[in-house]
């Protein structure tokens, strides 16, 4: 097959997207496919376009071995409902006109959401082409952004679940992280449309740095306490102020607790201001990192914080971090109910809190305090249960016998 990858986020940014379709793109590959990835030039988080992708064409070269294009993106620091609009509605031109100008055909275009229209872009591409298209729905827009308060009014509203209805009824597949989310998909598109449920995954080789970890415990001067530590995006999805509520908590009677806060993100500015406001000498922020040094941060806690905000939709999602943070070998906390608690729970790999509550955090912190043998057990569960269950490349695998059994 020749194939065509489309999504607005790729290497060399980091992150759970582009690791995902990076794997993919491999395992696509390793079978012998042929694969080209559309993306936009790196810009996230810092809404700057990186260093030697700011040329006005298309920027070609291979991240991994992969053949990738870079196209233009409006690129902006603030992230408003007008800058986000302006960063989608740019890729998905920009993305169309630099699949067109690639040479050679293709069987199949497989476009990646969110954001909404990069389906659309993919779309309109395969229609251009005359291939397959293949929408491949990582959550569940626009629910999302009305949960999160990035869409309100009846109008926008419309307009947005008429273009979700418009991708997936026009569709010749769709593949999705959960069965939450294809049990959605298939209750607007009917019997007639292939879905198929294919879940993040992990790479558990990736995040086994349990030495890594030891060295930087002792280089940073914690290796005496217990740390608790959050690893990613710190935006408004991730519902992390209770975090700083259950530091606050721990802070007199548990006092040798540390939690520590990796990665970057429109809120992590407000954090540190009430962390500072609230005087917790016992939380650290430190900046956005690469996969392999976040993997490192991962190994050095003693416990992994997987959260989400408290909201409905939020039961039908399974975050990646769940997969990543059970593949460092270390117990996770987990605030998010539904079919990700249910794999915790069947992996034995952590302990369930409800969103957002941060009493529930501190009493299961000082639960695991209190049983560190069972943290331990916890760690390997998840582990054996990630290398066995979650491989990125298992599910690389699966969405490569979904797309030859479409294209025959």
């Amino acid at each position: 097959m020749h194939v065509l990858l489309i999504s607005q986020y790729f290497l060399p940014e980091t992150g759970g997207t582009t690791n995902r379709v990076a794997s993919l793109a491999k395992g696509l590959q390793s079978k012998g496919h042929d694969v080209v990835v559309i993306t936009a030039k790196p810009s996230h988080p810092e809404g700057v376009i990186w260093e030697g992708y700011q040329d006005d064409g298309l920027v070609r070269d291979e991240q991994e071995g992969i053949p990738t294009v870079h196209t233009w993106v409006y690129a902006d620091f603030e992230k408003t409902l007008f800058t986000r609009l302006c960063s989608y509605l740019s890729f998905m031109c920009s993305s169309v006109l630099g699949a067109v100008r690639e040479r050679g055909s293709f069987d199949v275009i497989l476009a990646f959401s969110p954001p909404l229209f990069v389906g659309l872009a993919g779309w309109i591409t395969a229609r251009l082409l005359n291939a397959e298209f293949v929408f491949d729905v990582r959550d569940l827009w626009p629910d999302l952004a009305v949960a999160m308060n990035e869409l309100n009014g009846p109008v926008k509203i419309g307009l947005a679940r008429w273009l979700e209805h418009f991708l997936y009824h026009r569709a010749d597949a769709i593949t999705a992280a959960t069965d939450g989310f294809c049990e959605s998909i298939t209750s607007i598109t009917g019997p007639d449309t292939p879905v198929q449920r294919v879940m993040n995954g992990t790479e558990p080789e990736v995040f086994r740095r349990d030495e890594a970890g030891k060295k930087l415990r002792k280089e940073g001067g914690f290796d005496d306490r217990f740390v608790v530590t959050y690893a990613g995006n710190i935006g408004i999805c991730q519902g992390l102020d209770h975090i700083l509520e259950a530091a606050d908590r721990l802070a007199e009677d548990r006092s040798g607790v540390l939690f520590r806060f990796v990665g970057s993100g429109p809120v992590k500015d407000d954090l540190q201001r009430e962390a500072k406001r609230r005087g917790l000498d016992n939380v650290e922020f430190h900046p956005r990192v690469s996969l392999d040094e976040a993997a490192a941060h991962m190994a050095a806690a003693d416990a992994l914080l997987v959260p989400l905000a408290d909201h409905e939709i939020y039961r039908s999602f399974i975050p990646s971090k769940l997969f990543d943070s059970m593949a460092a070998g270390r117990p996770v906390l987990l605030s998010v109910d539904g079919e990700a608690r249910s794999i915790l729970e069947d992996a034995e790999a952590g302990r369930y809190y409800p969103a957002e509550d941060g009493q529930e955090l501190a009493s299961n912190i000082r639960w695991m305090l209190d049983h560190p043998e069972a943290c331990t057990e916890m760690g390997e569960n998840g582990r054996n249960y990630a290398r066995t269950h979650c491989t990125r490349e298992a599910q690389a695998e699966r969405m490569t016998a979904f797309l030859e059994e479409l294209i025959g």
